[in-house]
């Protein structure tokens, strides 16, 4: 077998023997000529030397039996015979001469008797392909550089074929992959690449695309197959074979429409030159496809795509799949389907039909596009507002309904996002949740700090969660206390509103610190210098640790109150948020709307100063809101203490229903 390799390149490239050895030879007359007088040739075809091993072990064997086997070679203008059949035979009798021993009894001396027979030059190569081929499995590479010699010669792929024995389709194909990155055909002379992965990537003439391709897949063995080859080297370019948006387009079509191929000698087809042509029909035909049934189905609008829309890989940002259809019984699925074939029926009388055919068959198509809608539950409200998308699968039109856009899902929440916004009283706006978890986190430090001042009421809550750890073991969603510090936590949800310079945190800092410095040194071994403590000091070392673990953090509004899981802690305790907190632009008013600020300064009982506010754009309304009320003692409702009577519903509601998010409010209050 000549030119082995993988796969489909073995089947195609097996040496048709069009005249075998001996008769190319039979009439050949033989000359006998000096040792002396053999030379080496280009004319060989085997052009990686055999190795120096192989040589001596047939010079021993030519020692022992003599010369067996003609040789082949062609009469030089200088009157020495150019060896073109038996190189290594030639080598073997000259390693013999020059180490001094014998072939079958009779030195081997340069006047050493060779029989050879004298070919032409083109007859000689012929020879020479094919003795090699028979007896060693000339290598692949050495078969190019064969056919690469000949045609460098400016021999025709005819002759070419006629010298070698193979026919001209084989010689072209051999001659192509001659011409790939040099860099490839080394690889080929060590097997590190089979002559199908050169024949791939020979699909293109670009060198550096072909080195580039065959580097990126040397980690991947999927990416090494011929195929993944071929369509990665192509880049810009598509295969015919086997390519599914070919046909379903048709080479033809695609021809007819201007666009140009290339023959594609290893996949035995044509590549595609203007891939981007052949997309653009196959959408149009796609597009066309969605057009009819959205047309008799009534949907807003269509869309031709390669591929179904998913919820995941992208297309989750441009569209939703809604499910109306999702399920259906086995009896609404079968109907559903005779219903679609019968259209379908239909449809192919009043193609080939006339004006009669269409009066006649024309309401029933109605009524089964019609049925299919309900049973398919798409009402007429959706589909005025979804779309359907065609798309190839298995090289078959298919139908996917049920879509909208993200655009329009936008479109239609800001339209209901404005209505809310001009029918609801700033009043009864409910705040982001960004500003929700920020107040809070606020809170939660205030009443830590004011927690770790008591003792009694941090030892019971301590106490009530050991309680429900042991006696319960379930778990509860009632403040608790726990050994971690969420004191980091809470300043980080609040930083955007300076919570670290806050009063609520300068007194945890100043606790902290107090108690870091009663503790001796090396504390942390043991818990034997607590033992001489007093015990009321024990009880407030408690006290200080048990308020860094309450965590009443939330994003959403409560009962008209942020923090709200706090309320019996803040009972315990009498707590008063506005001892540690008050609103500030950078905490509270910058993060709301003009007009909730307006609201603010009108329950305030400041009216004038809410008029003036109006005029203003949002940052300005924020700032004099501070400036306004800040020794008045104002909170909003949200941040009211607990036993004071909430009067006016101001700025609640809950942060994921209908509330408004801090760029929301940003816009809303443009100027």
């Amino acid at each position: 077998m000549i030119l082995s390799g993988s796969g489909q390149w073995v089947t195609l490239l097996r040496f048709e023997w069009e005249w075998g050895l001996e008769s190319a030879l039979v009439d050949t007359p033989v000359e006998t000529v000096m040792l002396k007088q053999l030379v080496k040739t280009p004319l060989n075809a085997r052009k990686t030397p055999v190795s120096d091993k192989d040589v001596r072990e047939l010079a021993t064997s030519i020692e022992a039996a003599g010369l067996l086997q003609n040789l082949i070679g062609v009469r030089l203008s200088n009157g020495l015979f150019g060896i073109a059949g038996g190189e290594t035979r030639r080598r073997s009798l000259n390693l013999l001469m020059e180490e001094g021993r014998s072939a079958a009894g009779v030195p081997v001396t340069p006047e050493f008797q060779v029989v050879v027979k004298a070919v032409d030059e083109d007859k000689a190569r012929a020879i020479s392909y094919a003795e090699n081929g028979q007896r060693s499995n000339l290598s692949p590479a050495d078969q190019l550089a064969n056919f690469r010699e000949l045609a460098e010669e400016g021999k025709p792929v005819e002759q070419i074929a006629a010298i070698l024995g193979y026919r001209t389709a084989h010689v072209k194909k051999c001659l192509k992959l001659t011409t790939v990155a040099p860099q490839l055909l080394e690889l080929l002379k060590t097997d590190a690449i089979t002559l199908d992965q050169l024949g791939a990537l020979s699909s293109t003439d670009d060198h550096q695309r072909q080195i580039q391709t065959l580097d990126n897949s040397k980690h991947y063995e999927y990416k090494r197959t011929v195929k993944a080859l071929r369509e990665s080297v192509l880049h810009d370019e598509v295969s015919a074979a086997g390519n599914a948006l070919v046909e379903f387009v048709g080479l033809d079509a695609y021809q007819a429409a201007g666009g140009e191929t290339r023959e594609d000698l290893f996949a035995e087809s044509v590549i595609l030159t203007n891939p981007q042509q052949l997309e653009t029909m196959a959408i149009a035909k796609l597009q066309e496809a969605a057009d009819i049934v959205a047309k008799e189905e009534g949907w807003a609008w269509v869309l031709g795509r390669r591929k179904d829309v998913q919820s995941w890989g992208g297309d989750e940002k441009t569209f939703e799949v809604l499910h109306a259809n999702a399920k259906l019984t086995d009896e609404q699925k079968a109907e559903a389907k005779q219903l679609a074939d019968e259209k379908q029926q239909l449809k192919d009388l009043l193609d080939g039909g006339d004006a009669d055919d269409e009066w006649e068959h024309a309401p029933r198509v109605e009524q089964i596009t019609s049925r299919l809608a309900e049973i398919n539950k798409w009402s007429a409200k959706v589909r005025a507002k979804a779309g359907v998308v065609a798309y190839l699968k298995n090289g078959e039109i298919h139908i996917q309904r049920g879509l909208m856009k993200m655009e329009d899902i936008k479109q239609v929440e800001k339209a209901e996002r404005e209505k809310v916004k001009n029918e609801t009283p700033p009043s009864e706006k409910g705040l982001s949740a960004v500003l929700v978890t920020s107040l809070s986190a606020e809170r939660t430090l205030a009443v830590a700090a004011s927690l770790a001042q008591n003792p009694t009421v941090a030892l019971a809550m301590h106490t009530f969660t050991l309680a429900r750890r042991i006696f319960d073991k379930g778990s509860f969603h009632t403040m608790h206390t726990t050994v971690e510090s969420q004191r980091s936590a809470c300043l980080k949800q609040s930083e955007d509103a300076d919570s670290l310079n806050g009063v609520a945190n300068q007194k945890l800092t100043e606790l902290h610190s107090s108690w870091l410095n009663r503790f001796p040194l090396e504390w942390f071994e043991g818990f034997d210098w607590l033992l001489a403590w007093p015990q009321e000091d024990v009880l407030a070392l408690l006290a200080y640790c048990v308020s860094q673990s309450i965590d009443g953090v939330s994003s959403q509004v409560f009962n008209k109150r942020v923090a709200n899981r706090l309320e019996p802690l803040e009972k315990a305790l009498n707590f008063q948020i506005g001892e540690w907190w008050k609103p500030t632009s950078a905490n509270y008013f910058s993060r709301i709307g003009k007009d909730q600020i307006v609201d603010a300064l009108d329950s305030a009982g400041r009216t004038g100063n809410a008029r003036d506010a109006e005029k203003m754009k949002r940052k300005e309304a924020a700032e004099f809101a501070e400036s306004i009320l800040k020794d008045t003692g104002w909170l909003p409702v949200c941040m009211a203490p607990i036993d004071l009577p909430q009067t006016k519903d101001e700025l609640t509601g809950d942060a994921n229903t209908g509330t408004e998010t801090d760029a929301t409010a940003d816009d809303s209050a443009a100027a």
